[in-house]
């Protein structure tokens, strides 16, 4: 049986995977927010879709995976955000919610509301040429 470090890591992995499936074609701004107790941690890299290779020199990538591995690890949550141009010039935004490495997606509306109001509820958004989408389930 393997350690539970290393099916972490091959859940890690194939997370990554999924995310770049659902990405699709083309080059996406893949954002990780890990929220633990006190702690916040962000990186943000660039993500080749569909296929994600696993042997990938980006230093920012790897960042970013190991702050997906935190909420394996370290417990805690973290926000994943795909931004994925568009070819009428916007950026698709789809988000998820990560704890333990499983992902559950966010509607667009739910995603619109956290990233566009503050916490005293005044509208602080949207970005500019974004539009705020479901994000799908992740395989």
């Amino acid at each position: 049986m393997e350690p539970k470090s290393a099916l972490d890591l091959k859940r890690m992995s194939a997370l990554l995977h999924a995310l770049a499936r659902a990405a699709g074609e083309g080059t996406h701004d893949l954002s990780v927010v890990y929220l633990s107790g006190d702690r916040t941690a962000q990186h943000s890299c660039d993500l080749e879709g569909p296929v994600f290779d696993d042997n990938s020199e980006c230093h920012d990538l790897h960042r970013v995976a190991s702050l997906l591995f935190g909420t394996a690890i370290n417990g805690g949550m973290a926000v994943v955000v795909l931004r994925t141009p568009q070819a009428d010039g916007t950026r698709a935004v789809r988000v998820w919610r990560v704890r333990d490495l499983v992902a559950r997606p966010c509607t667009g509306a739910q995603s619109f509301n956290a990233y566009c109001f503050d916490e005293a509820g005044r509208l602080t958004g949207p970005e500019p040429g974004a539009v705020y989408v479901d994000a799908p389930e992740l395989v």
